[in-house]
């Protein structure tokens, strides 16, 4: 086993000690078959929040390119939660949360809540950059990434070429510089702007697909100075993502944020190649370690997708399940960002097939779709309240995500029964004690949600909504805040829903039983900056998960 002398501060004993480990490890090294062959570069590039769905919108010229000429999935999923520190680190370290512990971005070495399984440099789980430094002889290791936080991920002492760009383009000028003169055995390439338009305008957005076109000529020009540094015959390049994301945000644990895009190519590849078995994001390093014929810690969990490669194959019963699209409920109401929405009297609503096969069935009363649903063939009438869920069934069988559309109908000459308090604050990461601070803006609207209230939102912002609730029969309510950032939902004064926090779009969920009658209701929500988003539903024996509906409400 070849081992570094003199890197960083590193002595002759520290040389000696990490000898000493490595030969602990190789008789609890994973069993992994021959290196592929003529394997001597692997370049990782890794894209912030970039999506299939950005993939398959935007004009990619050159990831299209390198999916024809190589292997691939759109399904490889990312791990929870679906923020980038959590992410990266899984991506480098070939193992989840659980294991290498760095369980949020506000992770840090003298910050954390997990301490690693295992770990190498303080506090640090063993990533792929200490495989390739203590188990190459001379290895040239680069790390040339646009997000700062990346540079906490890695073990420093492991890598020769270290770089934070300050934009996108600098990035991709400084890693085909370093490709082209130092020819590296291992790099890994970090580009942020997409994450940046995601977080800005929207996933989805003509913005967010125009970062990713950019991103293609990025990734073009790397790919050209693999080809300037006559390594391509040699090279093997892994594209992939973070997470990918949901309105403004991610974090959740939606398909939209938890997909993402693995992209194989080069030495030893199958060319134009379906991936068909899963992806995880902590196969990542284990594929890099499988190229290079590395021996991984038994710390890891990540196993190399060996079926990328020409002359592995598998067998099994499992591959991925490929969604179809979920069905597309009409109308969603100006400015919502969910199907569905307040109607008067009746409203007529229809329910379209995104795909060119499959049939869409549909239920009214909150229930999932079964094979035995109704067809959605023709527009349907709504009068009251209703909660519509809709899925594409193939063969028989569910085969896509399950459309939910909330009709809520408003009551005729009825005020808004719900009153708003706006406050503008300064450094918001958890709902803030309001007391009787005077606020900045006061109104009134029909439901506890930020549309109605989205022109008022700013970065930074924390709302007050205070209203009555009308309960018919005592029975146990079940409450739920969705939010982005932090929401805290009360009865009576009694806290139900603690969602607080700095946060993606995330759904928490609490039960209180509530005698006949009406009840104090308050939900103080915050956004601290980027996507700003919430809904509240309520859930009993005869009331389906809905959101919380204008006609339960009563001014106070």
């Amino acid at each position: 086993m070849w081992i570094k002398p003199g890197r960083g501060n590193y002595n002759s004993l520290l040389a000696f000690l990490t000898m000493a480990y490595f030969s602990l490890w190789s008789d609890a090294i994973q069993g992994q078959s021959e290196k592929p062959p003529g394997i001597n570069h692997v370049i990782v590039i890794g894209f912030d929040g970039l999506s299939p769905q950005g993939l398959h919108n935007a004009k990619t010229p050159n990831f299209d390119r390198l999916i024809e000429e190589g292997a691939s999935s759109m399904h490889a999923r990312a791990v929870l939660p679906t923020s980038s520190s959590p992410n990266w680190a899984s991506m480098i370290m070939g193992a989840g949360p659980e294991q290498h512990g760095i369980t949020s971005n506000a992770w840090e070495k003298d910050n954390f809540v997990l301490p690693a399984v295992a770990q190498y440099d303080d506090f640090l789980f063993p990533s792929i950059f200490h495989l390739v430094d203590y188990q190459i002889e001379d290895a040239e290791i680069g790390a040339i990434y646009h997000w700062g936080g990346f540079g906490r991920l890695f073990e420093e002492s492991a890598v020769d070429y270290d770089v934070n760009p300050n934009t996108e383009e600098e990035t991709a000028a400084i890693a085909a510089s370093y490709i082209e003169e130092k020819k590296p055995n291992f790099v890994f390439i970090h580009f942020d702007h997409v994450d940046h338009a995601g977080h800005e305008f929207g996933h989805g957005t003509a913005e967010y697909y125009s970062a990713v076109e950019k991103a293609d000529t990025l990734l073009g020009q790397v790919m050209g100075s693999i080809g300037k540094a006559g390594i391509s015959s040699k090279t093997l390049v892994i594209i992939s993502a973070d997470h990918g994301g949901l309105g403004k945000g991610h974090g959740g644990e939606s398909l939209k944020e938890i997909e993402i895009p693995f992209v194989v190519w080069g030495k030893s590849v199958k060319k134009n190649h379906k991936i068909k078995y899963p992806v995880y994001q902590y196969d990542n390093a284990a594929t890099v370690a499988f190229a290079l014929g590395l021996k991984t810690p038994e710390a890891w969990i990540g196993r190399p997708v060996m079926t990328a490669f020409d002359g592995y194959e598998i067998s099994d019963a499992y591959p991925v399940l490929e969604q179809l699209k979920e069905p597309v409920i009409k109308p969603k109401a100006e400015g919502y960002k969910k199907a569905g929405g307040l109607f008067e009297e009746s409203t007529s609503v229809s329910i379209e097939n995104p795909n060119k096969e499959g049939i869409v069935r549909y239920t009214m009363d909150g229930s999932m779709p079964s094979a035995n649903s109704g067809l959605a063939s023709k527009p349907i009438q709504i009068n009251k309240n209703a909660v519509l869920k809709s899925a594409v069934f193939k063969n028989g069988k569910l085969n896509s995500m399950v459309s939910e559309g909330y009709f809520r109908l408003k009551p005729q000459n009825k005020k808004e029964p719900i009153r708003y308090e706006i406050f503008y604050l300064e450094n918001l990461s958890f709902i803030p004690s309001l007391g009787n601070r005077e606020p900045d803006a006061t109104g009134n609207c029909f439901e506890v949600t930020s549309d109605e209230i989205k022109g008022l939102i700013r970065s930074n912002t924390a709302i007050r909504f205070t209203t009555r609730i009308a309960i018919d029969q005592t029975d146990n309510y079940r409450f739920y805040t969705r939010s982005d950032d932090g929401s805290r939902l009360k009865i009576n004064g009694q806290t139900v829903v603690d969602n607080d926090g700095d946060h993606g779009v995330r759904e928490k969920d609490g039960e209180i039983e509530l005698q006949s009658g009406t009840h104090e209701l308050e939900v103080v929500w915050f956004n601290g900056g980027g996507d700003a988003w919430l809904d509240v539903y309520i859930e009993s024996t005869d009331i389906p998960k809905q959101i919380l509906p204008t006609t339960l409400l009563k001014s106070k």
